[in-house]
């Protein structure tokens, strides 16, 4: 024991004064006093999210020389991939660099398996190596932490204040990118944002993935609409509640793993939820379990599915939309579906506009997955307008509803992740902030280090190295 560490000698109680706070029952409100927060790191780059953008943001600004931090609510790195238990990891054929290092890590260590057109992961093996690659970086990072406020001073973001069981506590730092995947940090530092689609603020339904084994009988799926029809089939014969999506491309799938005789089923879909609202955000959890569980009885009645077992769901609902921050330029659907290219593309995508509709009765109407052509992702896409000294990464960069359905997969948001690591470094580095940087140095920059960008190369070769893999609009 070390006994010069107050937490860890007893007996204990709280240190210094108790924060004052006055209860106004009349207006439903708590009033408190103002109060100083202790500052614990002043860094280099901080990044909020140890998801696919931010530990891809996090491993460019550390091994590109800085000192990097990463903020991270769950015990475990990967966000949506281990959190969130998601699989395929779509979309990351040609991005090079950070990508293609976890790619050949996760192969090394037998975690990396070929399905359809693109590849599954082993999740434990995930955590593992995001970990060591973290380690070997030089990046510190801290888990079962929550940012609750961002520190600005005259219109620029200084770092953020965190609550954790250390309590709570101020970290400053030269850039800070908002890789939480909802916009939460550039939010509160009060950017401008977009939620939902244009008209009605709805969101795309949330997900909860699950776990299964027993699969090693049913073969590689073809298309969602055949599962479906089973499971139609099944209900008539089983019963329950009716299924939570109607017959479309984009659900359901069961995603054979690297892990033997087990897959990943995406299948729970619940609509109408605000992923800003805690309370909904619990209740859409409860009744994605539920859903998870009357499907897993379900698929038991379609033929090579007989004998699966539901191993686990996910520790955290996947959110497909929640906030788009307004950044200096916002991509468009058009921007996707014609193929645009800029002169500061920094990523690129090329996943189809997969839109699962905000309202399940609009489901059968469309499917609505539009193929479309490989798409430049511009450095501005990830500048916000409003706030200096920030940048976003992941789903939450500038672009439009459906634009976002598109880009948000992992592979493309490890993509921009890189790219928001390295243009942080340079810019703590040269004393510069965000938007003060050249997006095409940067793209210069990413190029030198080995990461895909459009523009420069021909798709064809940007994907030389596929593997298998096909280009998603042939």
């Amino acid at each position: 024991m070390n006994a010069s560490n107050p937490h860890r000698a007893g007996p204990h109680r709280h240190e210094g004064p108790v924060h004052a706070m006055n209860v106004d029952h009349p207006r439903r409100l708590v009033i408190e006093a103002p109060r100083s927060t202790r500052i614990v790191a002043d860094i280099d780059v901080l990044v909020v999210g140890g998801g696919p953008a931010g530990v891809a943001a996090a491993l460019a600004a550390a091994r590109s020389g800085a000192r990097t931090l990463c903020i991270e609510r769950h015990g475990m790195l990967g966000g949506v991939w281990t959190a969130g238990l998601l699989n395929p990891l779509f979309d990351t054929p040609g991005k090079g660099w950070l990508i293609a290092d976890l790619i050949a890590r996760l192969k090394q260590a037998q975690a990396w398996q070929s399905w359809k057109w693109t590849h599954t992961f082993d999740v434990e093996t995930m955590k593992l190596v995001l970990e060591q690659m973290m380690q070997e970086a030089g990046a510190q990072w801290w888990y079962y932490s929550y940012v609750v406020d961002s520190i600005v001073e005259n219109g620029r973001i200084r770092g953020v204040v965190v609550e954790s069981k250390s309590g709570r506590e101020a970290i400053l730092a030269k850039v800070v990118i908002d890789a939480s995947g909802d916009g939460d940090v550039a939010a509160r530092a009060g950017a401008s944002y977009d939620l939902g689609r244009e008209g009605d603020g709805l969101c795309q339904p949330m997900t909860l993935m699950f776990e299964v084994d027993g699969v090693r009988a049913f073969p590689i799926q073809q298309n969602a609409g055949e599962l479906y029809d089973a499971l139609l089939a099944s209900h008539k014969v089983r019963g329950g509640p009716a299924l939570p999506f109607g017959r479309a491309k984009n659900v359901p799938w069961i995603i054979h793993t690297a892990r033997a005789d087990t897959a990943a089923v995406q299948a729970t879909h619940v609509y109408r939820v605000n992923a800003l609202d805690t309370r909904e955000l619990t209740a859409a959890t409860v009744e994605a379990r539920r859903q998870a569980h009357e499907l897993t009885r379900l698929l038991r009645g379609v033929p090579g599915l007989e004998n699966i077992r539901l191993i686990q769901t996910a520790p955290a609902i996947g959110v497909r939309e929640a906030r788009r921050i307004h950044g200096h330029y916002r991509l468009t659907v058009e921007d996707i579906s014609t193929g645009r290219f800029f002169e500061d593309d920094v990523t690129f995508g090329n996943f189809p506009l997969d839109v699962h509709e905000v309202n399940p009765d609009e489901v059968a109407r469309s499917g609505r997955i539009h193929a479309t052509r490989p798409f430049g992702i511009p450095y501005r896409a990830l500048l916000p307008r409003d706030v200096a000294g920030l940048l976003v990464a992941g789903r939450c960069i500038s672009g439009s509803h459906e634009a976002h359905a598109s880009y948000r997969v992992t592979g493309t948001c490890m993509g921009m992740g890189q790219a928001a690591g390295l243009a942080a470094s340079i810019c703590a580095a040269e004393n510069k902030l965000p938007h003060q940087l050249d997006g095409v140095h940067l793209r210069r920059s990413l190029l030198d280090k080995g990461a895909g960008v459009l523009g420069e190369r021909t798709i064809e070769q940007l994907v030389g190295d596929l593997h298998g893999d096909k280009l998603l609009w042939d």
